[in-house]
């Protein structure tokens, strides 16, 4: 893995293999949490307890939560209290799963329809809006229809028909929504939130605030991927991740090892969810989950594109939402400009990217 940029993008290009599954195996990437109990510098000290850690399974993902205060294991029951608030805050603002949040409420509106929101989600959407500018509109809330329309043919092992498309475009875009002064409006009635692009991210960035200010100050959070981490481990080194391939979980062979400093980090990939479709000709494609707002079409997965994109960044918030965007340039040239000009605004941001 050769560095890209003195900005540390860093691209890793995998050699082709045979077998397509063999292959998108390889590219697989996952975040863990490395370092806790072993692989530590000699100049750790050897009484250092280990961190209180907290887990469960919450609105379908694994969470775990290491607190690495002294007081942390007799404080347990409040740690417990403060991370259920959250999840539980969580649940009813964002989650469209849930029938009573307040996300299902706004997609449920006729258009043109004024409606009052919370404080929390005002300040969320205002955030919203910056990242879909810094990502010049690939990142986009307002693409759950057209996310449906593409997940409904491709587990059919079809693609929708122009005229669906054509139809869907008036209600998808970042322009499609208002939310002034704590009011939301929609301007076509079909247009639906789906804020599981950066909820998480949200989240993770809320627990390490809301601890914070019980008076904890050395945490590391991940809930499905997305990690933060504030302070130090009990040893007094920063939080250990690395960003491993599937099938090898030895740090040393990990695309890349982070030491968190009051940082996040966020990866997307194209390997969880994609299908095949077979199109005239034989022509064969296969395409991931992620749909590009600008083009209206998921990422096709093939030579050149970016398979897997991680990015830490000082929120989590900012790094579950913009990790994913390099893979919906049409190849790697596009993501490293957009990922270069990012970086002269933001030169805190690291990347790495997985090619095929």
């Amino acid at each position: 893995m050769r560095g890209e940029s003195p900005n540390f993008i860093r691209k890793a290009q995998m050699y082709k293999k045979k077998s397509k599954t063999r292959f998108m195996n390889v590219c697989m990437v996952l975040l863990l949490a490395y370092g806790l109990t072993s692989c530590q510098p000699s100049e750790e000290t050897p009484s250092a307890p280990p961190p209180v850690e907290f887990s469960q399974r919450v609105m379908t993902i694994e969470y775990r939560i290491l607190v690495g205060d002294p007081s942390a294991e007799k404080e347990r029951g409040w740690i417990q209290s403060i991370i259920d608030s959250v999840f539980n805050e969580i649940d009813s603002i964002f989650n469209k799963w849930n029938p009573a949040s307040e996300v299902s409420r706004l997609n449920a509106l006729p258009a043109f329809t004024p409606h009052p929101i919370s404080s929390e989600l005002f300040h969320f959407l205002e955030k919203i809006d910056t990242l879909v500018t810094l990502s010049h509109g690939r990142f986009d809330p307002t693409i759950e229809p057209l996310t449906q329309l593409w997940k409904r043919k491709l587990e059919t092992h079809s693609i929708p028909a122009d005229e669906e498309i054509e139809a869907i475009k008036p209600c998808i875009g970042w322009d499609k929504i208002e939310y002034k002064n704590r009011v939301f409006m929609k301007k076509d009635r079909r247009t639906q939130l789906d804020f599981g692009g950066v909820a998480k991210g949200w989240c993770v960035d809320l627990m390490i605030k809301k601890l914070q200010e019980a008076g904890f100050r050395n945490i590391l959070v991940e809930w499905g991927g997305e990690i933060k981490a504030a302070g130090n481990h009990p040893s007094g080194r920063p939080w250990k991740v690395f960003i491993s391939m599937l099938g090898n979980p030895d740090p040393t062979k990990a695309i890349a090892q982070c030491h968190l400093i009051n940082q996040a980090l966020a990866t997307s990939g194209d390997y969880y969810q994609n299908w095949t479709v077979q199109l005239g000709g034989g022509e064969e494609r296969r395409y991931s989950h992620l749909i590009n707002p600008l083009t209206f079409m998921p990422q096709e997965i093939k030579e050149g594109a970016v398979a897997s994109s991680s990015l830490l960044a000082e929120d989590c918030m900012i790094a579950d939402a913009l990790a994913k965007v390099p893979m919906l340039f049409e190849d790697i040239n596009g993501a490293r400009r957009w990922i270069i000009e990012l970086q002269d605004k933001h030169p805190e941001m690291q990347f790495w990217i997985v090619t095929r």
